[in-house]
């Protein structure tokens, strides 16, 4: 592997082979060591001419080894580019899996990783397909071999993994590169020293899930909150709830606000939302459904169904179906007690038939 240990100010640099591959005569020249020694030519001759051996021993580009016995010529990472890398890589130069086991029980003793890689291997890889503040995604992050690398080689890194070991391996394994502690692997052949950072997130629960009767509805684990952020994500908006107006739940833009809710609006409920909102601002209305004259009404106001891949064959709620997400103002309170009755009929036949008896539930959590 490419490397610099005599501080080359050219960067990094690897041993080349200085034998020819084919017999050149005029490639057949022994060289004198500055002790006096003579090295002798290859059988087939040298790669160079005496010429630039010369020249490139004055450069510092070829040197003796520490006995005189034999000629380094340096080969430069940064002369490599459109080379062909090799197919065949040697346990020597990339790491085998008891090189990845001894790194993993350093970095985990209690509960190593189960198939980890040698950081040597994916040091190789990354070397050959990307360069610094590259992003290197690893779906599959396992022990977090992928991601400790790229780190230890100023990259980018996205790593996803679905089991535990996210948690029990990869994290601490990671907090331990950013801290420096971390001193196997490459950390010693590139200098690593420590620093960066990365953020840790965990995925949100299914938002569908199958109740006692296998129909679809939303999962319990989710809160008015959790499904009006979830909308605003969908669509585009920033999810900000005003601390006083219940419609403006997230933002856009500065006067371009969502609203999510599972009532069903009426043209009385959108007309009294209009006359709340002020000159500039426009409104996108998110519900389970709406009057058919609602669609054109307001020029500041789109509304529309919440979407199918949030919303499918769902009931909302808990296995009762009962669940508000948001309450609009009652049309009790906007004096329009005479169509209240329509509005529960509408209401029950979209979501269930209730119990006989059974009252609603007024004491469902409100988003505000």
């Amino acid at each position: 592997m490419p490397c610099n240990p005599d501080n080359d100010p050219r960067g990094l640099w690897r041993s080349g082979d200085v034998r020819n591959s084919l017999v050149r005569k005029n490639l057949m020249y022994d060289i004198k060591t500055p002790s006096g020694k003579i090295i002798k030519h290859p059988p087939k001759g040298w790669r160079f001419s005496k010429e630039t051996f010369e020249k490139e021993l004055d450069e510092g580009k070829i040197f003796f080894s520490a006995d005189e016995t034999r000629i380094i010529r340096k080969i430069y990472l940064d002369d490599q580019d459109g080379r062909v890398p090799e197919t065949i890589w040697f346990a020597t130069e990339v790491g085998t899996t008891r090189e990845a086991n001894a790194e993993n029980k350093m970095l985990n003793p209690d509960d190593p990783f189960g198939t980890p890689k040698p950081e040597r291997l994916l040091e190789r890889i990354l070397m050959l397909a990307s360069n610094e503040k590259d992003f290197v995604l690893d779906s599959f992050l396992g022990s977090g071999t992928t991601s400790a690398v790229a780190h230890k080689m100023k990259r980018k890194w996205i790593g996803i993994e679905l089991g535990e070991h996210a948690t029990t391996h990869c994290l601490p394994r990671l907090q331990q590169v950013v801290s420096g502690k971390d001193k196997g692997g490459i950390t010693e052949a590139v200098n690593w020293q420590g620093g960066g950072g990365f953020k840790f997130y965990t995925l949100a629960p299914s938002l569908i899930q199958k109740d006692k009767y296998g129909n679809d509805i939303i999962n319990t684990a989710y809160n008015a909150n959790m499904l009006a952020a979830a909308m605003a994500k969908q669509e585009g908006f920033r999810y900000s709830p005003h601390e006083s107006i219940y419609w403006k739940q997230g933002n856009s833009s500065e006067k371009d606000y969502i609203f999510t809710t599972t009532q069903f609006i009426t043209v009385e409920m959108l007309d009294r939302l209009a006359e709340e909102i002020q000159l500039g601002e426009s409104l996108l209305v998110c519900c389970k459904g709406f009057a058919a004259a609602c669609k054109s009404r307001h020029s500041n106001i789109t509304i529309k169904k919440i979407p199918q891949m949030l919303f499918g064959r769902c009931e909302f709620g808990k296995d009762d179906y009962s669940l508000n997400i948001v309450n609009l103002p009652s049309l009790s309170e906007l004096g329009l007690e005479g169509l209240e009755e329509e509005q529960d009929f509408v209401e029950e036949k979209k979501i269930t038939k209730k119990k006989k008896g059974k009252a609603d539930d007024d004491s469902q959590p409100l988003l505000f």
